[in-house]
């Protein structure tokens, strides 16, 4: 992997390097480009030769060049447009990148290397300006910037001869060195005598002249040098030589040998601080709490949620389209590190975008901490200035940072940080809470706009819970189409209602029923034809029935009646009712009998007559025994004695004591036999009473009267059977004959019932036995309804227990079962019930109704800006902080800390550079400035190689070479990187970059740095466009570079204005020589009326070539001059290759395209059609703050493009296309419909159609602004925005920036707005009408 890493690294250093032939600075063959002038071509010019030039220069004087017009010499005023367009080049580079890229390069080393590569290159590069003073070019040296080697030769003279080049050659800046031109060519040759380079100094160097410089051709050149052989010569080229580059190749030598880098990945993964790595979550808002954020500048979500990540330790890549704010995203990052400690860098290649964000800081009073390098040679002097007046402040600072007011800002910030976290978790629970689907499957919002607890409902609180709304149309379809048959089937009056369900039959089905109904009055004639015939019985089919389900019984009364005996017992009861024939009450008689045989039995041996006798005469006898006289007299005298003698006998008794207690119990045993046995002798129907007194045979008696009883008892409880079995008149073998043969004739019916019970309910069967003629209406109505009869009872069937009780409540309130009442009553019980579940789950869903929601939104605007007013002076307390405490002093109360640096710092001579300064004092350094700002060429010629930086911020990342980015990320341990892929991608203006066609290594293919860093790090979106005042500016881009995903909002001044802000103007153009000179003319008349009628206004003009912009550039310059109007610092003409970051009230373009003075229209064009090119055009329409006019020579139609390779040259068509519609008022905003969530209810579509019909006259429209829900016009014919609790509000990812934020937005826009929510709807549609009708009407 290393092995790999190091190729792509190697790579990157040979396109930084650029050492092959292709390479201005190390092979030049000619000067006849744009670009360069040969030094000697402007000889005598001046009336001097031109070797006075480099006199000049060498001793730090200006010269004259020549005269801007010279009316007697045309080389000279052809010598004058070469220099003009040379330094207005330059100022272009300066403008784009910040970098001064003007040099004279002088003497040419010429020959090749030991491998055969081809050198003409500049020995020294002496870097010059350029300006037009009292009508002549002067030129002199940079201040500030020193004559150096041309570090490009001398790296790849070390690389091709593999020899060591010594870095006092790379360093030296001839500082020292005498200012005589010859004792500096003496100091210049003793330099390469002691250094390895091995040239010839050729002696025609010492000659005070140049030579012109001659172009040759290849063969040419290749026959007069050999390999290995390097000369000098006198020649001198005025041009651009970019020079920055050269300083990232010795980080690059440095990573590679010092092997600082295992993998890109590793690199990559490296820059992630956070403890958590997952990139799958993208929404970190509510990760941070807010006192972790000091913010100078306002925030919204999208940038709140970059911030956040960052926050967390996350490197990120913005993807920022154009107007979103990444100035104001990286002003905040930067204000965020120097409040919480941190050292932060700033990386971009355009000169622009460093001075946006450093002009954002000043206004924070935040620029005294900041070191801005455009080019570390020039800004040297003003960052040393800066940093010493720091030092003088430390006093200063102190005071201010002690004063009460700064102690209490802590406290302060943190009570307003709290309540913010408060109120906005509430917020978030509320949103999450509406559009949460996972309690009812989905969110109570649809549940709001589904159902009106005013309507119809009924209460399914015991069974909502079995019906998620996300799987409820399969019942919903069940439920309508049972309600659809249960209009018929279920009613009382239809035929077939009670019946067995018709689930799985067909038609063999069909037939059986149809054939059973026509059976049954068949089958139900023979029966009770053969039932009166052959048994006398007349009987219905329910008597049957019981008959045979009672067969047990009565075969159990069969064996109850086994004898003669008992069936005549059975024969004298049976006309007694059961109360009379108690089993009971025989059973206890029974008892009290058999009771009297316990012991000695009842006494048994005198007739019942005498019985009451013996009773008497025993109680004497007893009451004798008393005493012994007693006694006496009973034995001698008493006439009792016989009759108790013969009793005792009787009963085998002793005449003795014992005998007569014996006989008394006995006595007593037998009057209670014959007590009870008198009650039953009272009983008619109780025959053949025993006279005996034998326990064996009352028991028998009592077994078969008992047996009677239960026979009786079964007999009278079958219904009917008493009309055929006549017991008065049949014997006992009769009844039993009879009851035989009853049975045989209904032993069928079992059978019968079964196959009718297979299709017919126990009622229909019923009620055919007794109506058999209802037999052919139930046949026909089951041909006409057996289908929809069996559809329905599957329905019916498929019901969980739930269903059912749901279908049967609906019943009760719906009893006609009229289907969609049915069902919009269900859904909305359901629904209700639903919401009752969610809000109790969710109480912080009621607050929308109870104004408490109101309350927090005003709350939280107030503590925002209260928040953000207590950041701004925390940031700057910090940032003293930073430079006043922890000083260090010495024993006599001198301060030691910044003593040496402030030296440094100010001196007058032998000033270190930066890179030095910044090595020996780092830490007091970034003490005094925590924030750098530079190009990533600066980056590495002021910085060590090595994590110096806690965040590397890289702004325009699309236009940053990916090897021009990794050095500066190396230096930061935490990386952002900002940009878009939608705009321009990385390109060498003026430079020639080496490419390797053989590559396939996917890190090497991506040019940008923000295309490698998208391969690697979390992408994260800015969505919010701010730029564009109008729609109509921003809308082409936003349908077709970015798919509708911008949120866009306009100022409210700008909506339906009386002017387009857009123009199409069309001229007669032709085109020549790259050029279209009306367009040019026409444009400059333009800019020159607004100038005069608005000249506050900032305007910008574009072209598609450079031609175009260099006549443009000219006319403008001649027409201020001739009308002595100074040329306004804000105008801009730039070509769609170099406008990326700018931004204009007013953008003109120059569309140049144009038939031929022959009327031919030729179509090429040039770098909009390349595979990427349309993103130029994204960048040049996106630029406009308030209009944008297009000047141009042809009408959209004429642009034949439908066979270009690539989409450029296409969308510039749509795009003319689009201009010209929206100028002739056929404007529409393009809306991005993509909906992501499963409701298909909402409730500007309910807004919109009440809108509708309740204001008529007024345009009630949802959609027709990508930034609202519904429009519509207001009293005073301003557009009102009407926002709900719909997509727009669930896509935004804060709650904060929904609440607080957006009003914020909407006020300082200048828009009228409500905001309306689908609970209050719910709650109360009268009410909620009425509020929007109030807000129409204001």
């Amino acid at each position: 992997m290393a092995r790999k890493e190091h190729h792509a690294l190697n790579s990157y250093l040979r396109k930084l390097t650029n050492l092959s032939g292709n390479s201005r600075s190390i092979y030049l063959p000619r000067v006849n480009s744009e670009q360069f002038i040969d030094l000697h071509t402007l000889s005598q010019l001046n009336g001097e030769k031109s070797f006075s030039i480099l006199e000049a220069l060498i001793a730090g004087k200006p010269k004259p060049l020549c005269p801007l017009v010279d009316t007697r010499m045309e080389a000279s005023n052809e010598a004058s447009k070469k220099i003009k367009r040379i330094q207005r080049l330059d100022q272009l580079i300066f403008e784009e990148r910040g970098s001064k890229d003007l040099h004279i390069g002088w003497p040419f080393a010429r020959g090749k290397f030991m491998d055969g590569t081809k050198v003409r290159a500049p020995l020294l590069y002496i870097p010059v300006e350029i300006k037009l003073e009292n009508n002549n070019w002067i030129i002199r040296q940079r201040e500030d910037a020193d004559i150096t080697f041309n570090k490009s030769f001398l790296l790849a003279y070390s690389f091709y001869n593999k020899i060591q080049v010594e870095d006092f050659l790379l360093e030296e800046t001839f500082e020292e060195t005498d200012d005589d031109s010859t004792v500096f060519r003496t100091a210049l040759y003793q330099l390469l005598q002691k250094s390895s380079i091995d040239i010839h100094f050729n002696p025609d160097n010492y000659r005070d002249e140049l030579d012109f410089f001659k172009s040759f051709t290849q063969p040419e050149f290749e026959e007069l040098h050999g390999n290995g052989e390097l000369k000098l010569f006198p020649e001198a080229v005025l041009g651009i030589f970019p020079q920055a580059g050269s300083y990232l190749v010795p980080d690059y030598v440095e990573l590679i040998e010092g092997n600082k880098i295992a993998s890109l990945e590793e690199f990559f993964m490296s820059k992630n601080q956070a403890e958590q790595q997952s990139l799958l979550f993208t929404n970190f808002i509510q990760l941070v709490k807010e006192e972790k954020l000091f913010t100078g500048f306002p925030l919204d979500a999208w940038q709140e949620n970059i911030l956040k990540a960052t926050k967390i330790g996350y490197s990120v890549v913005v993807q920022g389209p154009p107007g979103t704010g990444k100035s104001q995203l990286i002003c905040n990052l930067i204000s965020d590190a120097i409040a919480t400690g941190k050292k932060v860098l700033v990386v971009c290649q355009k000169r622009a975008a460093l001075d946006v964000v450093y002009a954002r800081l000043k206004d924070l009073q935040l620029t005294d901490f900041l070191a801005l390098v455009h080019d570390f040679k020039n800004d040297r002097k003003e960052i040393y200035a800066k940093s010493a007046k720091q030092i003088d402040r430390v006093d200063e600072y102190k005071s201010k940072n002690n004063s009460l007011d700064a102690i209490q800002l802590n406290r302060k910030f943190l009570q307003v940080c709290h309540r913010i976290d408060q109120i906005t978790e509430e917020l978030e629970d509320f949103k999450k809470a509406l559009f949460n689907d996972s309690e009812s499957g989905v969110s109570i919002k649809e549940l709001y706009l589904r159902s009106n607890p005013n309507e119809a409902s009924v209460n399914l609180k015991q069974e909502y819970q079995n019906f998620p709304l996300d799987n409820i149309n399969s019942f919903n379809t069940r439920l309508k189409a049972y309600a659809f048959y249960a209009q018929t089937f279920s009613q009382d009056s239809y035929i077939w209602r009670d019946r067995k369900p018709f689930v799985g039959l067909g038609i063999t089905n069909l037939k059986e029923i149809e054939k059973i109904l026509l059976e049954i009055p068949v089958v139900l004639n023979n029966l009770f034809t053969q039932l009166e015939t052959e048994v006398g019985a007349k009987l219905d089919w329910e008597q049957c029935e019981e008959l045979l389900e009672r067969e047990q019984e009565i075969n159990e009364m069969l064996v109850q009646l086994d004898n003669e005996k008992t069936f005549f017992f059975f024969q004298q009861m049976i006309e007694e009712d059961d109360d009379e024939t108690s089993g009971l009450w025989l059973a206890n008689i029974e008892r009290l009998l058999l009771s009297c045989f316990e012991e000695d039995g009842p006494e048994s041996s005198l007739p019942t007559s005498q019985l009451g006798t013996l009773q008497q005469a025993l109680y004497r006898s007893m009451k004798a025994r008393r005493s012994l006289i007693g006694l006496i007299r009973w034995e001698l005298f008493s006439k009792d004695k016989f009759l108790i003698k013969r009793a005792l006998v009787g009963n085998a008794l002793e005449n003795n004591r014992n005998g007569f207690k014996k006989l008394e119990a006995k006595l007593d045993r037998r009057l209670n036999y014959e007590h009870n046995l008198s009650k039953l002798k009272t009983k008619p129907w109780l025959k053949n009473v025993p006279e005996k007194i034998n326990e064996r045979e009352i028991q028998s008696w009592f077994s078969s009267q008992k047996n009677a009883i239960k026979a009786k008892l079964i007999f009278r409880s079958i219904r009917g059977i008493s009309n055929f079995i006549k017991l008065s008149t049949l014997s006992h073998s009769e009844m039993e004959l009879r009851i035989k043969k009853l049975f045989q004739i209904l032993s069928f019916l079992p059978a019968t019932k079964i196959k009718w019970s297979a299709y017919l309910s126990a009622n229909q069967i019923a009620t055919l036995t007794q109506q058999p003629d209802k037999s052919e209406a139930l046949r026909l109505s089951l041909l006409n309804d057996f289908d929809a009869l069996c559809e329905f009872d599957t329905i019916k069937e498929g019901l969980t227990p739930d269903e059912r009780n749901t279908v049967s409540k609906l019943h009760e309130a719906h009893s006609n079962w009229q289907p969609e009442t049915i069902l919009r009553t269900f859904i909305n019980s359901l629904c209700l019930a639903w919401i009752d579940h969610m809000e109790t789950k969710f109480p912080v869903l009621r607050m929308v109704s109870s104004g408490k929601l109101h309350l927090l939104e005003s709350e939280l605007q107030d503590l925002i800006l209260e928040k953000q007013k207590i950041s701004n002076e925390i940031i700057l307390l910090r940032a003293r902080e930073r430079v006043a405490d922890d000083l260090e002093f010495n024993r006599l109360n001198n301060r030691v800390t910044y003593r040496d640096l402030h030296h440094q710092l100010t001196k007058k001579k032998r000033i270190w550079p930066i890179r030095k300064l910044i090595s020996e004092f780092e830490n007091e350094v970034f003490r005094l400035l925590p924030c750098w700002l530079a190009s990533p060429e600066s980056v590495s010629a002021v910085f060590p190689l090595k994590e110096m930086f806690d965040i590397v911020i890289f702004d325009e990342a699309s236009q940053c070479f990916a090897e021009r980015g990794i050095p500066s990320m190396f230096r930061g341990k935490q990386t952002i990187v900002a940009g878009d892929d939608k705009q321009l991608k990385p390109s060498d203006l003026y430079r020639i970059r080496w490419q390797d066609e053989t590559e396939e290594d996917p890190d090497l293919e991506v040019d940008s740095l923000l295309a490698l860093s998208s391969r690697y790090l979390m992408q994260l979106p800015l969505r919010s466009h701010y730029r564009s005042k109008s729609l109509e500016l921003i809308d082409f881009s936003n349908q077709y570079f970015y798919d509708g995903q911008l949120t866009l909002l306009p100022d409210a001044d700008h909506i339906n204005p009386m002017e387009p802000p857009v123009s199409y103007h069309k001229v007669d153009g032709v085109w020549e020589d790259n050029t279209n000179e009306i367009e040019a003319h026409e444009i400059v008349a333009m800019v020159l009326k607004m100038v005069k009628s608005d000249p506050d206004k900032e305007i910008g003009i574009v072209c598609f070539n450079s031609p175009q912009q260099m006549l443009i550039l000219d006319l403008l310059d001649a027409a201020f001059s001739e009308q002595q109007i100074s040329f306004p610092d804000t105008l801009i003409v730039k070509n769609i290759e170099n406008v990326q970051g700018d931004e204009k009230d007013i953008i003109i373009f120059s569309i140049g395209y144009a038939p031929d003075k022959k009327g031919k229209l030729h179509f090429h064009f040039g770098s909009l059609s390349v595979a990427g090119g349309e993103n130029r055009l994204n960048v040049a329409i996106t630029r406009a703050r308030e209009k944008i006019i297009v000047v141009t020579s042809i009408w959209p139609e004429q642009l034949q493009v439908e066979e270009a390779k690539n989409e450029g040259p296409k969308l510039l068509k749509k795009y003319l296309q689009y201009i010209k519609e929206v100028a002739d008022g056929r404007f529409k905003p393009f809306v991005n419909f993509n909906n992501n969530t499963k409701t298909n209810w909402y409730l500007k579509d309910i807004v919109e159609s009440w809108g509708t019909e309740k204001f008529p006259d007024k345009q009630f429209m949802k959609d027709v602004l990508p930034f609202a829900d519904v429009s519509a016009p207001l009293e005073n014919n301003n557009v009102g925005l009407i926002l709900t609790d719909d997509e727009l509000y669930r896509q935004n990812p804060s709650a904060k920036d929904l609440h607080a934020s957006m009003p914020n937005l909407f006020e300082k826009k200048k828009w009228k707005y409500m905001r309306i929510y689908s609970r209050n709807y719910w709650q109360d549609h009268e009410k909620f009408f009425n509020e929007v009708a109030k807000f129409v009407s204001s």
